[in-house]
């Protein structure tokens, strides 16, 4: 049996195993702190800074000297105006007080010791201290930079509206112009009044895709707006049915395909099926994601008169079959079945 000196002996040797471990957790759990990308200190009952990590002394706190062991009050007008300071040492009085947590996600402020402004994300809790009192902890990230970042940006995107909105109302007014233009060059009396109409209603439909994009501030217009502008346009929306999953197109894309609506739209008022009162368009598409995200568009009439192919390629044809494909980079096909027109049309929609 092992001898009592024996046993004592791997006790000692125990004991001390387990005081090393502590110790050394105790180093990690220090080191960890002082590493870690926030700042962290204690104040104490006394209301004074008890601890602090490196990187609260060299940085928030790096104008108050000394610090450890300084009246927090003190060192919250070194650094803060006092209105500020008030503020933070009352938070910290209220979670010392009452134990409630405190949190802060708002604070940008110009500091006291230098001349900038600045922003933190800070969190404090009560703890227990060493000598048994409660004291209050805080954690805080210095968030000027996402601040200034965020400033930049919410000022970029002003001037963007800005010089939006005086893209819009140049449009507007190069629109106006053209349609005075128009209204003077069809005054001609060999010039056919359908002509007039055909190139007012056009004109209505560029400006109607400049309203899409400009509530969506130029960026991407909805597929489905395009098409229910256009056919409330022509007072014809509740003989349109629309079916597909929400496609944004590029702004020239956009302004093409209100163009094609408007040309398939009165068409059918002329010749298809909404040239009488019985018949309707579906407007349907997909979009296949692999490998490249594709748009497939059909326009399909029904219940109309019978229809047969056009002698002639007019500037609706034209604008389908070349500008529309080119634009969209797709293809389209015509096919004037006998009981209705169906355009088909399949585009990449790749950025």
């Amino acid at each position: 049996m092992p001898s009592e000196d024996g046993r004592g002996e791997d006790i000692t040797r125990k004991l001390a195993a387990a005081t090393a471990r502590a110790q050394r957790q105790e180093e990690l759990f220090h080191e960890l702190i002082e590493r870690c990308p926030f700042g962290i200190y204690l104040v104490d009952a006394d209301f004074k800074i008890a601890s602090m990590n490196l990187r609260s002394q060299q940085g928030a706190f790096a104008n108050v000297r000394p610090v450890i062991g300084r009246p927090f009050e003190e060192a919250m007008r070194v650094l803060w105006p006092e209105d500020v300071a008030q503020e933070i040492i009352g938070h910290f009085r209220r979670t010392l007080d009452t134990g409630e947590p405190f949190y802060s996600r708002d604070f940008y402020r110009p500091r006291n010791d230098i001349e900038d402004v600045e922003g933190y994300e800070w969190e404090l809790q009560r703890t227990r201290t060493p000598d048994g009192r409660f004291g209050v902890v805080c954690y805080y990230y210095d968030s000027t930079e996402l601040r200034r970042a965020q400033q930049q940006i919410s000022d970029d995107q002003r001037r963007l509206r800005l010089l939006v909105d005086e893209l819009n109302h140049r449009v507007k007014n190069t629109l106006a112009i053209v349609q005075s233009l128009s209204a003077q060059s069809f005054r001609r009396p060999d010039i056919p009044a359908d002509a007039r109409q055909a190139f007012e209603g056009r004109l209505e439909a560029l400006a109607g895709a400049h309203d899409v994009l400009t509530s969506a501030r130029w960026e991407r217009a909805d597929l489905a707006m395009i098409v229910v502008g256009g056919a409330r346009a022509c007072g014809v929306e509740d003989r349109i049915l629309v079916d597909g999953p929400a496609v944004g197109l590029k702004p020239q894309t956009a302004v093409t395909m209100a163009m094609a609506v408007h040309e398939l739209l009165t068409n059918a008022l002329k010749y298809g099926a909404l040239s009488n009162a019985t018949g309707g368009v579906r407007v349907a598409w997909t979009v296949e994601a692999k490998p490249d995200p594709r748009l497939r568009w059909t326009w399909r009439e029904h219940g109309g008169p019978p229809v047969a192919a056009p002698t002639r390629r007019g500037f609706g044809s034209r604008l389908l079959e070349s500008a529309l494909a080119a634009e969209a980079g797709g293809v389209v096909e015509m096919n004037f079945a006998p009981d209705g027109l169906v355009c088909v049309l399949e585009a990449s929609l790749k950025p």
